[in-house]
């Protein structure tokens, strides 16, 4: 799941026609042995595209010449620039690049939405809810503002005002399994039974063929972790489909885990997600973070 809502490139691009692979359980892809036993897909690292590279040569030499660009047109270069820097896993460029739209253009909302993510990942809580605050005030459409928001709340222990703001973003798409997912997260640090429960409830209420619906089925005791990871290829027929698959469903395992208390398992689902490389989704981000976090803990509790 991507941070973003969507990127609207009024930038003409050359765009490069590419064939699809199959890909099944006999194919190439890696796999590796869960601590049960088991054998764990993995896909190839996703490798920086061409097209973003053709993207990014073009935006640098509009940027570079400044010919009769508006100002809501010269944020919008260096903002869709960060945004091609994100998927390269070039945060240092992303985060300087969203900061300069905004001083070019303060009413730029999903700038401070991208930059607040950044921040938050950074631990500068206080930058990173004015931010996220700035987003949602001067856009009803960074809804993600509040997915956000909820996450650093939740880590800085303020779990009531986290849940008031999961319960907002969860109520503007009550038909996204994501946001049942993440309501699920942020809930559980204060009754866990209570979050299961209304995970399990919601998803009596919706069925629909997006895949993630298999991972909630895992969480809420309905399907096994094997049967899940037997059916994970269906449907995938490039490499990059199935890394970006694997990025979600590792990480949403690990909350499970984690929430579960299985915190060896949590950080091995973690650092399967790091190892797609698909920068710039939200759970490889929070997959980085969590597992410095889980990583001290675990550390912690090695020395007493």
């Amino acid at each position: 799941m991507r941070f973003h809502l969507s990127t609207v490139l009024f930038i003409p691009v050359f765009m490069l026609l590419t064939g699809c692979q199959s890909i099944s359980r006999n194919s190439a892809a890696a796999t590796e042995n869960n601590a049960s036993g088991s054998v764990l897909p993995m896909a190839t690292a996703v490798q920086i595209n061409y097209q973003d590279e053709v993207k990014l040569l073009r935006i640098n030499q509009l940027i570079a010449e400044q010919k009769e660009l508006t100002v809501q047109q010269h944020a919008r270069l260096f903002y869709e620039r960060g945004l091609i820097y994100d998927r390269m896993g070039l945060s240092a460029h992303s985060r300087y690049d969203f900061s300069q739209a905004i001083n070019i253009d303060p009413a730029f909302a999903p700038a401070y939405n991208s930059l607040g993510l950044y921040l938050l990942l950074a631990h500068s809580y206080d930058d990173a809810f004015e931010a996220f605050d700035s987003a949602l005030e001067l856009s009803d459409k960074m809804q993600y503002g509040y997915l956000h928001r909820a996450i650093g709340l939740a880590q800085v222990e303020r779990y009531d005002l986290a849940s008031k703001d999961i319960a907002q973003f969860q109520a503007l798409d009550k038909n996204d399994p994501y946001r049942l997912l993440w309501r699920y997260i942020i809930d559980s640090n204060i009754d866990k039974g209570s979050a299961l429960e209304t995970l399990k409830e919601a998803r009596k209420s919706y069925s629909d063929n997006r895949y993630i619906w298999s991972v909630i089925d895992v969480i809420a005791g309905r399907k096994t972790e094997d049967t899940f990871f037997a059916g994970v290829f269906d449907g995938v027929y490039s490499n990059k489909e199935l890394a970006q698959r694997l990025c979600e469903s590792y990480f949403y395992l690990a909350q499970w885990h984690k929430i579960s208390g299985d915190l060896n398992q949590a950080v091995h689902y973690l650092k399967l997600t790091t190892a797609t490389n698909i920068h710039d989704f939200i759970e490889y981000k929070y997959a980085l973070m969590d597992l410095a976090s889980l990583q001290a803990i675990r550390k912690k509790n090695v020395k007493k």
